[in-house]
């Protein structure tokens, strides 16, 4: 794994933490939006090492 993808997988993870503590079902949604946002740039980060 390159240490982007690592970084963003790391970003994904402390988002989905952050979504688990707040209360508001938005708040909640808007941070794990944010979480698959970073896993996507996870895998591209990944898919450009590969090339």
């Amino acid at each position: 794994m390159s240490d982007d993808a690592a970084r963003f997988r790391k970003q994904a993870e402390e988002a989905r933490e952050h979504a688990a503590r707040v209360a508001s079902p938005l708040d909640k949604e808007a941070w794990l939006r944010i979480a698959e946002e970073w896993l996507k740039l996870s895998e591209s980060a990944e898919n450009q090492r590969r090339i």
